[in-house]
């Protein structure tokens, strides 16, 4: 048995058509939120399939206890809306966090994993998803965030444990 380089998965992620109607229907129907919709991404730099690309999409994270809820609703090229293209719906990927993506990356490699598409953003953190099953039936998100990002996440992940039930979007700045 190996022991891998990075953390406990963290994330489960959903690709959605539409961000807005998922999100009513984890608050109303899963009982999940709020969600902190993203604003435009920084990204300095993005790969898709082996080809400099910066995907486009809009994304939304609340927290169920311990685990991320990620929605993503796909706005073009990307591993993201090939799925949805595909006519698959529902769990696209999982997360776990590292400090070193490279390392991460060279192991999940020696392992048979691909790359599949990835970024790096203007803080420095970045990500990438591998294709470890040789199918894409398991996609892997392994992201190495600033502390920043990490400290937002611990916010949202506040918000979830006093939610009220109610309110569908966390607002980080709102006193």
């Amino acid at each position: 048995m190996a022991k891998a380089p990075y953390g406990a998965f963290n994330q489960v992620a959903y690709m959605v058509p539409d961000l807005d109607e998922a999100i009513d229907w984890w608050t109303q129907v899963m009982g999940v939120g709020p969600f902190f919709v993203f604003p435009a991404f920084d990204v300095a730099a993005g790969d898709y399939r082996g080809q400099a690309h910066v995907a486009q999409f809009g994304a939304a994270i609340a927290y169920s206890g311990e685990i991320m809820v990620e929605l993503i609703e796909p706005r073009g090229p990307s591993i993201f809306q090939e799925f949805l293209a595909d006519g698959r719906k529902g769990v696209h990927h999982l997360c776990t966090f590292t400090e070193d993506l490279a390392t991460t990356e060279a192991w999940i490699l020696s392992k048979g994993g691909a790359r599949l598409q990835g970024a790096r953003f203007g803080d420095g953190s970045e990500l990438a998803y591998y294709d470890m099953a040789g199918d894409e039936s398991i996609i892997l998100e392994v992201a190495a965030l600033k502390p920043e990002v990490l400290g937002l996440f611990a916010a949202i992940k506040a918000a979830g444990a006093a939610w009220d039930g109610k309110s569908r979007l966390f607002d980080p700045t709102a006193g």
